[in-house]
């Protein structure tokens, strides 16, 4: 190992005091001089750092069916889309259904047929983690953008115009089930018009319709359902021994329905989380060679910056090239680490990261913490999550935004004993030159 440049300064600064006080007396120096003895200068020395995005939050769950979507605000959305398709005659008695009603309230009758279809949900459904944590969301959407056509005989779009049928979507209902099988379930109270079935329309059969309250239960799938309806008054309606569907099919001439939707859960990271927990490696790459030294007093600090608007409650191991935990760096064990100040953002209306907090973590390296780290590839951080406090307690909701970060910076405080017999300079018995090792 190269000494250190301010061992060759001390050393001549060392062979400079040799001199006696006589000008020409330069016998000290026509002999061999060395130097023994141990230094023990502390030394700051950077270990290594990392920066943990709520990207990589999102990353360490779980490899999930859904992607991450950003607003013009930087504020990050879960989403979950699909497509699917539907088809169905009009007049399907062959199968037995009679899909057909008559309104007791008015002289009004109805053809009716209805689609079904889930989203499976899998961003809780491997983070044991949650089971005992709180959590509020602001929203979780279901939105369904679907195109209906029907396939008609010429002169039904005269007929719908003539005998004035309406045509419409209701009866909108969702059912969550959660992770324990536990199910929420609701009917909006929404009516879908549909004015031109037979050339084909655009319709949002939900339109971010809102299923936060069945978050708790961990959904792993969201079930939907919507029911077309056909109505028509009895003036029309005279045929005895037909249903209502056969009507539609046989004398208004709709006889078929094609229906075309993309489906989409959408979940903003906007949340309260208390008791949430999640673990990250980060990388251990020392700058110097831990071999060479001899370590007496030493700790390494670990200073956090925070930008996410969660606190985090710390715990540290050091692990091996296999990620096996050599053994546990705070003591005790558990560190709270602030989270991210908060305030109210004007334009969005929600609280968002004001300011990065700052915590300094001391870790004294004992002698099995040393001797861990010359085995070490990494240290595992496993932290606890809860949403800073926005000073409001009755919006404790945060929004993370895609540029918030968690940055992670250590370095150690060392003791390093120095062995040194360094040879100063001047001639050998020999006469031959010596000089500095």
């Amino acid at each position: 190992m190269k000494k250190p440049v301010f061992l060759i300064v001390l050393a001549a600064l060392l062979a400079t005091s040799c001199l006696k006080d006589g000008l020409n007396d330069f016998d000290a120096l026509k002999h061999p001089m060395s130097f023994h003895g141990t230094i023990n200068p502390t030394l700051g020395v950077p270990v290594g750092s990392g920066t943990m995005t709520i990207h990589d939050i999102l990353n360490m769950v779980q490899e999930s069916e859904s992607y991450v979507e950003v607003t013009e605000e930087g504020i990050l959305s879960i989403v979950y889309d699909t497509t699917m398709s539907w088809s169905f005659d009009i007049d399907d008695s062959k199968k037995g259904g009679h899909n057909g009603a008559k309104d007791n309230d008015s002289n009004i009758y109805t053809a009716r047929n209805t689609i079904k279809g889930s989203v499976s949900f899998d961003l809780f459904k491997n983070i044991e983690e949650l089971d005992g944590a709180e959590m509020e969301v602001d929203s979780l959407k279901l939105n369904i953008l679907a195109f209906v056509k029907a396939t008609a005989r010429p002169g039904s779009q005269e007929a719908l115009d003539s005998l004035h049928v309406n045509v419409y979507y209701d009866s909108l209902g969702i059912v969550v089930t959660g992770k324990n099988g536990q199910k929420w379930s609701t009917v909006l109270p929404d009516v879908v018009p549909i004015d031109s079935l037979i050339n084909g329309q655009y319709i949002r059969l939900f339109d971010d319709a809102d299923i936060s309250d069945a978050i708790n239960l961990r959904p792993e799938r969201i079930d939907y359902c919507a029911r077309m309806n056909i109505g028509f008054t009895s003036a029309f309606f005279a045929s005895a021994g037909i249903t209502e569907n056969q009507f539609v099919a046989d004398s208004i001439g709709v006889e078929h329905v094609d229906i075309d939707a993309d489906i989409k859960v959408d979940f903003p990271v906007s949340a309260y989380i208390n008791n949430f927990s999640y673990e990250t490696d980060i990388e251990f790459t020392p700058s110097f060679n831990l071999g060479d030294l001899h370590i007496d007093s030493s700790a390494i600090f670990m200073q956090c910056e925070n930008e996410i608007p969660l606190s985090l409650t710390l715990r540290a191991q050091l692990i091996d090239s296999t990620g096996t935990p050599l053994c546990d760096l705070l003591n005790p064990t558990v560190t709270p680490i602030e989270g991210a100040q908060v305030a109210l953002d004007p334009v969005s209306n929600l609280y968002v990261s004001s300011r990065a907090s700052s915590s300094l973590v001391e870790i004294p390296i004992t002698t099995s913490v040393f001797d861990n780290l010359l085995k070490t590839h990494g240290i595992r951080l496993t932290a606890g999550l809860n949403t800073s406090d926005t000073g409001n307690p009755t919006r404790k909701r945060v929004t993370i935004k895609d540029d918030n970060y968690l940055k992670v910076r250590l370095w150690a405080k060392v003791n390093p004993s120095y062995d040194l017999d360094m040879d100063m300079g001047g001639s050998d018995n020999n006469n031959k030159k010596g000089g500095v090792q």
